[in-house]
């Protein structure tokens, strides 16, 4: 329902409930509480527009934090190579393996070659060639 333009916008109750009381001399003359100086603080950090106080803002950082940044990061990379490649690496034993010997400590001696008779004498020793039927 609209407003007619003859009726005021705001009635006599409004006003009266809406009125801004000023601080007494007496409150004006005390010190702000701790509530009082929190908001404050934090209304002046608001309107500053600042955030964390360790950063430093419109400051390019330096050369030399660049360069400890970079040889940081690489120290980390290598860390964790490291790590990880002993992590997967061959266990470690305190005492190493003993070597493995060979199980047969004297060797024999190496069988004769057979040797083919020659067509013109017979040999004495030589293997027969032919093999005897049974």
């Amino acid at each position: 329902m609209a407003a007619d333009f003859d009726e005021p916008v705001f009635d006599e109750d409004f006003v009266r409930s809406a009125v801004f009381t000023e601080p007494s001399a007496r409150e004006r003359a005390r010190p702000p509480g701790r509530r009082e100086r929190w908001r404050a603080r934090r209304a002046r950090r608001r309107a500053r527009g600042g955030g964390s106080t360790l950063r430093r803002r419109g400051r390019e950082p330096s050369h030399r934090t660049a360069v400890v940044q970079v040889i940081g990061a690489v120290l980390v990379l290598f860390a964790v190579s490291f790590a990880l490649w002993w992590w997967n690496s061959a266990p470690r034993d305190e005492q190493p393996a003993r070597p493995v010997s060979p199980t047969i400590t004297h060797s024999p001696a190496p069988a004769p070659t057979p040797t083919a008779p020659t067509p013109t004498a017979p040999q004495k020793d030589a293997p027969p060639t032919e093999i005897p039927e049974v």
